[in-house]
């Protein structure tokens, strides 16, 4: 992208950040300034929580950051919550039917008051993230709980008895399944909800339940009607399915080179991996270019 954007949106699991869930601080810490000194606003999108993203981008509180949460039914700024897509209410009992019907998954509920673990879903959850350790290479814990999963990837999450025991409206239900078994179950899912849910997979078995129309462009969408800017000047990064509205909606969409193909085929552009922090050297790259066409 040769001309300036108003907003950069990033994914951030296998796109900003890198396998082992971390971006290099320093280098971001001289990057987001220049984006403020050039009017852009720096927007985290993703499928995770808010609290999650926050806990991501921790050291950045109170320096202009928009979070895209929740595959975009959540929109939060520093002042808190800007704009929320819940699932219908006549949908919910039918969604959590379905899924407590599949056995071998772990779920949650994520709602308008918080993040809900349910206590029977334990074993399920932990086994699918000792999975997400050894496909990464990381060394597993010598101990794994449902709270040490719960504190790393929900952080403030709530234990409850039955995933019917939450507080709030639900806007996403995040379900953990076997890599192996997750195409298979997310077309299942595809076929047994009702048409206003949608699953989208997330990589390393997750998919996440969103109400259908809803994805990250939603939340562009929502930002850009509050900011009254035009969806052509947004730079967007991606890497997952769940990215490829956003990369369409944005006037100039860039894929990983990590991503899958349908994921590569929708972009505009196609950069490195996460493991190479490629989104920060195109940042650095296009913020040199910036500054030399204001020098020129």
């Amino acid at each position: 992208m040769q001309t300036k954007p108003s907003i950069i949106a990033v994914d951030m699991d296998g796109t900003f950040l890198t396998d082992s869930k971390t971006f290099d601080t320093e280098r971001f810490s001289r990057i987001l300034p220049r984006l403020h000194a050039l009017g852009i606003h720096f927007v985290v999108a993703s499928g995770n929580t808010h609290p999650k993203l926050q806990d991501y981008m921790r050291g950045f509180e109170n320096q202009g950051l928009i979070y895209i949460a929740e595959n975009g039914a959540y929109l939060a700024d520093d002042s808190g919550q800007l704009a929320v897509h819940p699932f219908l209410a006549e949908d919910v009992p039918r969604i959590i039917e379905i899924v407590q019907g599949l056995e071998q998954i772990g779920l949650l509920v994520c709602t308008t008051e918080g993040i809900y673990l349910p206590k029977d879903r334990c074993d399920q959850i932990v086994h699918m993230i000792r999975g997400y350790f050894e496909d990464t290479g990381q060394s597993i814990p010598e101990t794994l709980t449902l709270e040490d999963f719960a504190a790393f990837f929900f952080p403030g999450a709530v234990m409850i008895d039955s995933i019917e025991n939450f507080e709030g409206v639900p806007i996403k239900f995040p379900l953990l399944t076997p890599p192996k078994q997750t195409q298979q179950i997310s077309t299942y899912l595809r076929e047994a909800l009702p048409q206003t849910v949608t699953p989208m997979v997330s990589g390393f078995g997750a998919i996440d339940l969103v109400r259908t129309g809803v994805n990250k462009a939603t939340g562009l969408k929502d930002l850009c009607k509050r900011l009254n800017a035009d969806p052509a000047g947004i730079l967007a990064f991606g890497d997952g399915e769940n990215d490829m509205e956003m990369l369409r909606y944005a006037g100039w969409g860039v894929a990983m080179a990590n991503a899958p193909e349908a994921v590569r085929n929708a972009a505009d552009e196609v950069i490195g991996t996460n493991e190479e922090q490629a989104v920060l050297a195109y940042l650095e790259n296009l913020l040199d270019k910036l500054d030399a066409h204001d020098a020129s």
